[in-house]
């Protein structure tokens, strides 16, 4: 239960104006009161609202179309003033009027001490029409006449332009931050020459608590984020910081945990990270489904390939358009029509709203955002960097689960953030994040009637095998000693793949070293009377590996192939699919040659000679400079050192070649059969 009473909101509108500037005005100068009605406990939530009294370059870091410097824009394409450059504005000011240990404490510091303040970025409300500015360096203080080689074209947000957002803050820090932006009176690029000068105001946040009355096993949640959230996809990023596409199951637990502990919740906060509780990850939707329990969200399948896109002659590169339209086309069928098939992106998802609805498969919004950072404050020149990021108000699905006791200490706790008054940091800054919606219920049965299944992984697999070593493929013999895995059970086909999974060690500071799994989407075709035992394990919440309460190794069990095609529901079932790489099938055949001649890559006598590695390469040049004699040569050798090629195994290799009619072809077999060669004979070797 709460440990607040609740109270009833009411709205209350502060009116920032600068007041004349006193650099050494106290704190407590200020008006002091604070809005204690607006949120229950120690926390309130405000809007800020800015008007914009000039025009103003907000910034974004790229340009294009003739203009040097576009402004930022969020996902609708209108002006946002993006909540770091909120967050640097008002340190600025609270540098200049209390110091840098005020600052500090405020705004937080390197080492692990997070800002108190939460604020989201501010957007416009309108998208109004730009403006244009032009501009050159003059050549001298004196004279006005314009530099060479130093105009530039930016782009403004007209004056007038309204944005607004949201913060969220303690109360004994409101008269602080109320001082803070009575001093901000300008904001974006060229506030020192008058450009955007603005006026800002604070409204109480009136918010409508939902009910979280229920008591059930599983819990699902509805999040949305605010602002846009990154969640690194690697350990060791350069300038360029990609992004996972989902928040995954242990930045949200971590996200929760923390949010507990700031809050005094031991206790439930060692229900969650004693993994009493599991947590999934949460996947991005296309839209906001009518009933949360009955939605159905997963990576996509490995085996939903689509075609290639064809070739283009235009500008943008074939793999720069929009990705093909047909999806999930039968392997088999494929193959005899000689399509070329990729498998599905790291970014693609299926969704459907109710077990009745056709699937559909989407990709959510990324944005790769350009900025300046300062790693060493000594060195006045910043470092540019660019950072991936899921876009704001995208929809995400996850839940909860653990025994009914344990989710009703957890929830109880976590009652202000469940009934929408708080948020959660969740990524990269911590953005911030709400639970927009709730539902309780149970799990839906699978409907699985007979043998074989389709079983497939919703999110990354952790397995060791006896050497503690990650595994990064399943076989039968190993599937059998895994813990969970009924005994009566075996994989028939199987389609996988897998992933580097990185994390962050919050406590220590310092970065996982990183594990391998069985990346989400992999499919197994399982056959055996164990497959009702699968059912239930989805049924009960079971799941397979380690590292089960992060979101690790959850799986799905279907009759059929969840997918779509052409925008239609038909089911696929598991087939041989063609190779992503064409050069793939290429390996294949001329690894077969190999084990056929094998005898190539061992050291031949006086009696027994055989062409050398390097009278193979010399064969791959001549093929690659299309020489009409490269093979003609070698079958009928008319010099001393060309006899080696009339080895029986050489020659029929010369032969296979000079079967293949496509030139191209011809040069790709020569090549990789080489490849198997200099591998054997290094093997050998040793």
């Amino acid at each position: 239960m709460s440990r607040h009473k609740k109270k009833r909101p009411t709205k209350t509108h502060y009116v920032v104006a600068r007041p004349s500037p006193q650099p050494n005005r106290p704190a407590a100068a200020v008006r002091s009161e604070t809005p204690s009605e607006v949120v229950e406990g120690d926390q309130i939530r405000m809007i800020l609202r800015a008007e914009l009294l000039e025009d103003a370059h907000l910034g974004s870091g790229s340009g294009g179309g003739r203009i040097d410097a576009l402004i930022a824009r969020d996902r609708q394409g209108r002006p946002v003033i993006w909540a770091s450059h909120i967050e640097g504005v008002l340190r600025d000011a609270a540098r200049r009027l209390f110091g840098e240990d005020v600052a500090a404490d405020f705004f937080g510091k390197a080492g692990g001490q997070q800002q108190r303040t939460t604020f989201t970025s501010l957007y416009a409300k309108l998208n109004p029409e730009s403006r244009i500015w032009q501009s050159t360096a003059r050549v001298a203080f004196d004279n006005r006449a314009p530099k060479d080689d130093t105009l530039r074209v930016m782009e403004y947000v007209p004056k007038g332009t309204r944005f607004e957002g949201l913060l969220e803050t303690p109360k004994r820090d409101f008269p602080l931050l109320l001082r803070l932006i009575q001093e901000v009176d300008a904001v974006g690029a060229g506030r020192a020459t008058g450009s955007g000068r603005v006026r800002l105001s604070l409204e109480n946040a009136i918010m409508s608590a939902r009910s979280i009355t229920g008591s059930a096993e599983r819990l699902v949640l509805l999040l949305r984020n605010l602002d846009p959230v990154c969640i690194t996809a690697t350990a060791t990023p350069d300038n360029l910081i990609p992004s996972l596409t989902f928040v995954p199951g242990r930045a949200l637990l971590g996200a929760i945990a923390k949010w507990l502990l700031q809050e005094d919740y031991r206790d439930a906060a060692n229900v969650l990270v004693g993994g009493r509780v599991s947590v999934s990850d949460a996947l991005p939707l296309p839209c906001a489904p009518e009933v949360l329990s009955k939605a159905e969200v997963l990576p996509a399948p490995l085996s939903l390939k689509s075609e290639k896109p064809a070739g283009s002659s235009g500008p943008v590169p074939w793999w720069a358009q929009a990705p093909a339209g047909k999806r999930r086309i039968d392997g088999d069928s494929a193959e005899a029509q000689g399509l070329k098939l990729k498998r599905p992106e790291d970014d693609l998802f299926v969704y459907r709203s109710t077990p009745d609805e056709r699937w559909i498969a989407y990709r959510p919004q990324i944005r790769v955002r350009l900025r300046n950072g300062r790693p060493d404050p000594t060195k006045p020149d910043p470092s540019l960097f660019a950072i991936e990021q899921i876009v704001e108000d995208t929809l995400f699905l996850c839940e909860l689960r653990g025994a009914a006791e344990d989710m009703l200490r957890l929830t109880a706790a976590l009652k202000p953030v469940l009934e929408g008054r708080r948020w959660l940091r969740v990524g990269r800054a911590g953005a911030p994040v709400e639970v927009r919606q709730i539902d309780w219920g149970n799990a839906p049965t699978a409907k699985v009637l007979s043998s074989p299944a389709i079983l497939t992984l919703t999110s990354d697999l952790l397995v060791r095998d006896e050497y503690l070593r990650w595994r990064t493929n399943l076989d039968n013999d190993f599937l059998l000693s895994l813990p969970g895995w009924p005994a009566d059970l075996h994989v028939s086909k199987n389609i996988q793949d897998s992933v580097a999974v990185h994390g962050f060690n919050g406590t220590s500071r310092l970065w996982r070293m990183p594990a391998y799994a069985i990346r989400r989407g992999s499919m197994f075709r399982v056959e055996g009377d164990g497959v009702a035992e699968l059912a239930r394990m989805v049924r009960d919440g079971r799941w397979l590996g380690e590292r089960t309460h992060e979101g690790f190794g959850r799986f799905r069990i279907d009759q059929t192939l969840p997918g779509i095609s052409d925008g239609t529901s038909e089911a696929v079932t598991i087939t041989s699919l063609p190779s992503d790489d064409p050069d793939d099938a290429v390996a294949v055949t001329t690894r077969q040659w190999l084990k056929s001649h094998r005898a190539l890559a061992k050291a031949g006598g006086e009696s027994d000679r055989r062409p050398g590695l390097s009278q193979w390469f010399d064969l791959v040049a001549a093929l690659e400079r299309n020489e009409s004699s490269a093979l003609s040569s070698r079958l009928n050798p008319k010099t001393a050192g060309g006899k080696s090629w009339c080895h029986s195994d050489a020659n029929q290799v010369l032969r296979k070649l000079e079967a293949i009619e496509d030139g191209n072809e011809r040069t790709a077999h020569a090549r990789l059969f080489v490849r198997w060669l200099r591998a054997e004979m290094r093997r050998a070797n040793v």
